[in-house]
């Protein structure tokens, strides 16, 4: 989990400047390496590194190689003066930024526990959806007639199929509201996306990567806010409650019994006082 997020980000770096340097007319790899593993890099979150100062480096580190990978998709974009590309990749830098600041300031600065936790269950579930996904898209990749540059749509595809797994965990109205825009959004890149590669019209391009950056900043507003257990029922919270909820009961029982003996003392002592006259 630790090593993975820096394999993904050094094959987004590879197929970025692979692009800006050779940009070759025939596109029939360029992006496929990072599309297939950028999903890593967003795990990153749950790397297990329990030095707060180690941890620090190591996501300073990986927003250093992810924005020199944007900084080459956006400085041959500012070459070919493409305003639209420009804008996609340059909110690209943003949002990456957005994510390492978030991710410094939870489990840096405050030590906050992840309440998505990543296992090795989950690592193999990821590769085996990609296995389903990669044989629609490997063909796509392989047409020269298409630009195939790293696309992200994969990722936040296996994501929302992961978080919507702690759906029922989820408490509080902006959790909820980030799943289900970020669910509508990847659904909208995704499809788009196909559109464009069945029919070749650009607009549905548009659509696509503007729907791609949308949901980039809402999964890593996500991974942000799990960070703060008020989001989710715990199993802290539930085992708190029900341990309430047993005193409570075991305070009604107790005074319960306590009215009931004094009842039966008072019952005998009248009892007494009447055989006595």
């Amino acid at each position: 989990m630790i090593i993975l997020p820096f394999v993904s980000s050094s094959c987004y770096v590879f197929d970025a400047w692979y692009h800006y340097i050779y940009h070759p007319p025939s596109r029939n790899y360029e992006g496929l390496l990072s599309t297939i593993v950028i999903v890593f890099i967003y795990l990153q979150y749950c790397a297990p590194i329990r030095s707060r100062y180690a941890l620090g480096i190591y996501h300073i580190l990986l927003w250093i190689i992810i924005e020199i990978a944007n900084l080459g998709y956006l400085i041959f974009y500012i070459q070919q003066r493409d305003t639209f590309r420009i804008i996609i990749y340059f909110s690209f830098l943003i949002l990456h930024s957005y994510l390492t600041v978030g991710l410094l300031y939870c489990r840096v600065l405050n030590d906050f526990k992840s309440n998505i936790i990543v296992e090795n269950k989950h690592l193999f579930h990821f590769i085996s959806r990609l296995e389903v996904i990669l044989t629609i898209y490997i063909p796509i990749y392989l047409k020269i007639e298409y630009t195939s540059l790293t696309r992200n749509t994969i990722a936040y595809f296996l994501l929302f199929d992961f978080f919507s797994d702690s759906y029922h965990r989820f408490q509080g109205v902006w959790i909820k509201s980030a799943l289900y825009l970020f669910v509508t959004t990847v659904t909208v890149a995704v499809a788009t996306e196909w559109f464009y590669f069945t029919n070749n019209d650009h607009t549905y391009e548009t659509i696509s990567l503007v729907a791609e950056v949308i949901s980039a900043f809402l999964c890593n507003t996500i991974i942000i806010l799990q960070f703060f257990p008020f989001h989710f029922k715990t199993q802290h919270l539930q085992h708190i409650l029900r341990e309430a909820l047993i005193s409570m009961k075991d305070q009604h029982n107790n005074k319960t019994q306590e009215q009931d003996d004094s009842s039966t003392k008072m019952s005998m002592i009248n009892e007494a006082n009447l055989y006595r006259y």
